[in-house]
Order: structure tokens, then C-alpha cells, then sequence
């Protein structure tokens, strides 16, 4: 209860502290300014100075050439369609199989360990993050990675599926293991 009450006092010091700069800087000549799109002139320009005129003139046609640039410009972005001819690395982490193949028999008995220990992926319908978790796991073992690694990345891949850390490391260790004795 304390640590909440601290946390509730600590944001609202803030905020009160926040609001009391925001008032103390507050400066009327931001909100004098002209607004909109129209050119102020603050000064006038005596037409006998011939280098302030050239000036003028100068700007004029730089306004000018910048508006004919804006009225060619495409009003819409350009059409673009993916690029089919890219293809995803052999070796690439978390390359799975296409939804409608058919497993392979370790790949349904890998499904069926995490099934049987109650390891769910929210919103994986597919089972395509399951794969691609057990895939992760087997490239990892052949590449002698750090089992510490594994696991480090398993469990932030899972985490934001779970309720907490506890769940999202046993989550993790529950797809290692099926995955090493299943998978790989």
C-alpha cells in the first residue's frame, strides 16, 4: 500500500511541478504573433536604395520559381507494390513453415509436447510462432549459442504473451525443452 501511495505522491509532485513551469513560462508575445500563411513586412524598403530593390526582386523570383516547382509536384505519394522476387534467408531466425504445408512429424510432436504442458501463444492460430520459437532454439544449438542466450531471447520473445516474468521464463523453458527433445 505504501509503495502505491509513494508512487500516487511522486507523479502528482510532478505533474504540480510540470504545470507551475508551464504557467511561470508563460509569455505573451507567443501570443501576439501573426498567425497564417500571408508574408508580414515590418519594414519598408526605399525604392532609390537600388541594392535593397535587386534584393526584392531577387526574392519575388525565388517565390515564384518555388511555387512553379509546388504546382508540378505529385499532389500523391507514387504507387508501390511489395517486391516478390525477395526472398528470406536460408539461415534467417524464425523461418517457418508457410501456413497450409504440412508438418514435418517432428514438427507436429514438438506441437504436441507444448500442447501437452499447456504452453499456448496467445493469438498464434496458426502455430507459426511456436515453430518459429522451436526453429530458433534448434539453429541456436547447431551454432553452439550460450543456453543462456536462448533463453534470454525465448523468454523476451514469449513475455509480452504471458501475465508476468515468472510465466514468461517457465513459458520458455517449457518451448527449450520440447524443442530439444522434440524439434531438434
Amino acid at each position: 500500500m505504501s509503495v502505491k501511495f509513494f508512487r500516487v505522491a511522486a507523479i502528482t509532485s510532478l505533474a504540480v511541478i510540470a504545470v507551475g513551469a508551464l504557467a511561470a513560462c508563460n509569455d505573451s508575445t507567443t501570443t501576439s504573433a501573426p498567425i497564417g500563411t500571408d508574408a508580414v513586412t515590418t519594414t519598408s524598403v526605399d525604392a532609390s536604395d537600388s541594392s535593397l530593390a535587386s534584393k526584392s526582386s531577387a526574392d519575388e523570383e525565388a517565390s515564384k520559381e518555388a511555387a512553379d516547382g509546388a504546382s508540378r509536384a505529385s499532389s500523391s505519394a507514387p504507387d508501390t507494390e511489395p517486391n516478390t522476387s525477395t526472398k528470406v534467408p536460408k539461415n534467417f531466425p524464425g523461418v517457418t513453415t508457410p501456413s497450409g504445408s504440412k508438418l514435418t512429424s517432428a514438427e507436429k510432436e514438438y506441437l504436441a509436447e507444448l500442447k501437452r504442458q499447456n504452453v499456448e501463444f496467445m493469438g498464434d492460430t496458426d502455430n507459426n510462432v511456436a515453430l518459429t520459437m522451436g526453429q530458433y532454439v534448434c539453429a541456436q544449438r547447431a551454432q553452439k549459442t550460450d543456453s543462456t542466450m536462448i533463453k534470454a531471447f525465448v523468454t523476451a520473445a514469449i513475455g509480452p504473451m504471458t501475465d508476468g516474468e515468472a510465466q514468461a521464463k517457465g513459458q520458455a523453458a517449457k518451448v527449450i525443452n520440447a524443442a530439444d527433445r522434440k524439434l531438434c
